[in-house]
């Protein structure tokens, strides 16, 4: 904006001007805003004073037709003949009432008198002549029509109304001749236009009477020619009439607001006069003001400010000036500003991109490095790799060495990767323990073999303070373009294979998405899965398992899958853990367990005492209701608990032992079989092994599967076999793929084995088919045959 760049002077008396010229509009506004509220309340009161008026004016006809009852009623000729319906007699005694001197002296015109008979019937009128006025109305018959319509007590209550009839506006009053309704009726008309159109009928003002239409009954002679209206204040009232249709008379009365308007011009000129006269000396003191407390003072910190930004050696420098207490207090805030600022920014400039205890460039400059190195690998088209490292165990070493030994080791740990990478490649202390080393142009394998070599320098022990520390390196990979292309996601990525890399003891991976429990594909897999809960979207299978030293069938394993509605057949490492980590696993192990207990009463009817066994998760075993429920479903299928054999896992056992004894003792009261899976992947402790009341010890296939090609895997089978044996447990192996792993567990003494050499996992129709054709079942027949023939 231009007024941005003009003086402060030249602002401040361009804003008082401006200020000024919107008062002086602001009181033209208020001049105007006057007006129309003091025309507005000229037309309020008036309107107020006419509604009076007009309700004055009928309460006068009201009041002057009851007068004239109570003069008939002291008539008893009169009201003898209205009685008996005597017209003759009626007439006569009506055209003396309308010589009462009463008449005479009233305000009011009376047009006519009428006797009516009980029914509302005319009897006669005075004068005569009247008899038939406006007979033809419509409009003026509709207050008797209405009166026949009353019906009980209402027919003897009076009945008013305003007809027009050939221009003339009647009031119109029917009331009762006497207690008794066989009295019949007096029905009074006076000329309400007498009374309006008197000189000084109301404030001596022109006055209008209109129908709904826009037709004029009557106005004053001084009513102006709509052309002359342009200064005039009318103002209407209503009151209801009939015309012959029920529609509403307006009253109108007219003031002239000449004088008025010409009142408020003189005012608003004395005004505008005086609010130019404030704004002019108001500017003037302003300005004067303005120059010696602020502008002045203001323009030498402008100045120094000036100096300060073109050159740093002015910072520091302290500026003295007067003014008022704002700007006083605003200098010395600029001069502790500038020493502060020269302060800081002697130490900013070494602290900005370098970590002040490893002296490794920091997070800021490695950001800055890494959008650099993104923007010339989009131009040159040269992949480059992102390690994220974090060191393993420093926060043991911190927490008993304290951190003083701590800042050491991450000193000697900057400076040996320091010392293994290129001249080209960045390593940056990111915060804590964790690091950040960029490769420039290097492919995948390149980057896993720059990851074992800094690994291996970091091997060698570290001396600090007499001590020799070992520490581990934990190391995620993220390559450009392969695992994306902008500086946010790639460090996410490397920072998801580090925590990967970290659990899987690894040393260092590369980033894999299905390590990433953040992509959008298992974002939505987790919705869907909520979904297939819901609407039970599983189907189980069932695995078989055989008896090492019978050849017999022992036993199956329900196994559940994931029948997805538009993706194939999903096994449970895909959806398993994303189960647990919900939640959702308490919703699904009743439903397997429903499942299982259903199927087994058609899979039994094959007559062969099999073991049916299912997996329980470590978030069952913190269900406080697991066992209760558990109890429940067996009950109500009638199944021998000793039949159902339920397996945990070996690491959720681990997760809270004390737990697991708890509900596994109480499961196992009820006669449950119970069985530790993947054994020898958890890092039991034999205290609790001991304790736990287990019938079967189930070791993981990753031994079983590596028999025929690792002597090491050998001698943890057979080990797990004498321990569990020992210990007084069963033994079945996982994972048996060939017959000569099968032939090695026999010989080791396993009593049970399961795997694709036995069986797949099958559906339940097709176990049905296995357990009636598999060589196995055969074999349980023969035995079975033998056992009946001895």
């Amino acid at each position: 904006m231009r007024l941005n760049r003009l003086p402060m002077c030249a602002s401040l008396i361009a804003i008082i001007v401006v200020m000024g010229v919107m008062g002086v509009l602001l009181a033209l506004a208020s001049g105007r805003v006057y007006r129309d509220l003091a025309i507005d309340n000229q037309r309020a009161s008036l309107g107020e004073h006419l509604k009076v008026w007009v309700n004055e004016l009928r309460n006068d006809f009201e009041t002057e037709s009851r007068e004239i009852v109570q003069i008939g009623k002291s008539d008893p000729e009169l009201m003898a003949a209205i009685r008996s319906k005597n017209k003759i007699t009626t007439g006569n005694r009506l055209k003396k009432l309308h010589q009462h001197p009463f008449f005479n002296m009233g305000e009011m015109e009376l047009r006519k008198l009428q006797a009516l008979d009980q029914d509302f019937n005319p009897i006669a009128s005075t004068p005569p002549e009247s008899e038939n006025i406006n007979s033809n109305s419509a409009g003026c018959q509709s207050l008797r029509t209405q009166a026949t319509r009353r019906t009980g007590a209402e027919r003897h209550k009076p009945i008013t109304g305003i007809c027009i009839a050939d221009k003339e506006v009647l009031f119109e009053s029917i009331q009762p001749a006497g207690e008794d309704p066989r009295a019949g009726y007096l029905q009074i008309t006076f000329n309400m236009l007498h009374n309006i159109a008197e000189p000084n009928a109301f404030m001596g003002l022109p006055l209008k009477l209109s129908v709904v239409n826009g037709a004029v009954l009557y106005k004053t002679v001084s009513w102006p020619r709509p052309e002359a209206m342009g200064d005039k204040l009318v103002v209407e009232s209503s009151m209801n009439a009939y015309f012959p249709a029920k529609s509403q008379l307006t009253i109108g009365v007219l003031r002239d607001m000449r004088a008025f308007d010409e009142s408020l011009a003189q005012t608003e000129r004395v005004v505008l006069i005086a609010a130019a006269l404030t704004t002019a000396l108001t500017v003037l003191i302003a300005l004067l003001a303005l120059q010696k407390t602020a502008v002045k003072p203001l323009r030498r910190l402008t100045e120094q400010l000036r100096r300060v930004m073109q050159d740093k050696d002015y910072l520091g420098q302290q500026v003295q000036v007067g003014g008022n207490a704002e700007v006083m207090e605003l200098a010395a805030g600029f001069n502790a500003m500038t020493t502060r600022l020269k302060e800081l920014y002697e130490s900013l400039e070494s602290m900005a991109y370098t970590d002040s205890l490893t002296k490794l460039p920091n997070r800021v400059q490695f950001h800055d490095r890494l959008e650099l190195a993104v923007t010339q690998a989009k131009h040159d088209y040269k992949p480059f790799a992102l390690f994220i490292m974090d060191l393993d165990g420093f926060k043991d070493i911190n927490d008993t060495l304290g951190h003083h030994v701590g800042d050491k080791l991450l000193q000697q740990v900057a400076a040996r990767l320091r010392s293994k990478l290129r001249e080209s490649d960045m390593v940056a202390r990111l915060g804590g323990d964790e690091f950040a080393v960029l490769l420039p142009a290097v492919s995948d394998k390149q980057a896993i073999m720059a990851a074992r070599m800094l690994r291996q320098s970091l091997r060698n022990p570290f001396e600090i303070e007499d001590q020799c520390l070992d520490i581990g390196v934990s190391i995620g990979i993220a390559l450009y373009p392969d695992h994306g292309v902008d500086v946010n996601v790639l460090m996410q990525r490397a920072d998801v294979a580090m925590y990967a890399a970290k659990h899987s003891n690894n040393g260092h991976a590369l980033y894999d998405a299905k390590l990433d429990p953040h992509t959008p594909t298992r974002l939505a897999l987790m919705g869907e899965l909520r979904l297939a809960v819901e609407q039970e979207q599983f189907v189980l299978f069932y695995q078989p398992m055989v008896d090492l030293k019978t050849n017999q069938i022992t036993g199956v394993e329900a196994l559940v899958r994931w029948n997805h509605p538009s993706l194939e057949l999903m096994l449970p490492d895909k959806f398993i853990p994303m189960l647990e980590q919900s939640g959702l696993i308490r919703n699904i192990t009743p439903w397997v367990l429903n499942e299982l207990l259903r199927e087994s009463e058609s899979l039994r009817t094959q007559e062969l005492p099999i073991t049916f066994s299912m997996n329980l998760s470590v978030r069952n075993l913190q269900d406080p209701y697991l066992v209760e429920a558990i109890a429940e479903q067996i009950e109500a299928s009638q199944l021998q608990p000793q039949w159902l054999q339920l397996e945990i896992t070996e690491s959720a056992v681990m997760e809270d032992p004390d737990r697991a004894i708890e509900v596994l003792t109480r499961l196992s009261n009820m006669g449950l079989r119970l069985a530790i899976d993947d054994f020898g992947t958890g890092y039991s402790s034999l205290s609790y092994l001991k304790k736990l009341p287990v019938n079967t010890i189930k070791i993981d296939k990753s031994f079983v599967i590596g028999m025929a090609k690792d002597a090491n895997d050998v001698a943890i089978v057979r080990t797990s076999i004498d321990l569990a044996h020992n210990l007084g447990f069963k033994v079945v192996a996982e994972g048996v793929e060939n017959e000569e792993t099968l032939k090695h567990l026999t010989a080791l003494g396993c009593d049970v084995a399961q795997g694709y050499f036995i069986s797949r996992p099958l559906s339940t129709e097709e176990l049905g088919v296995w357990l009636k054709q598999s060589v196995w079942a055969q074999a349980q027949r023969n035995s079975k045959i033998v056992r009946l023939q001895n």
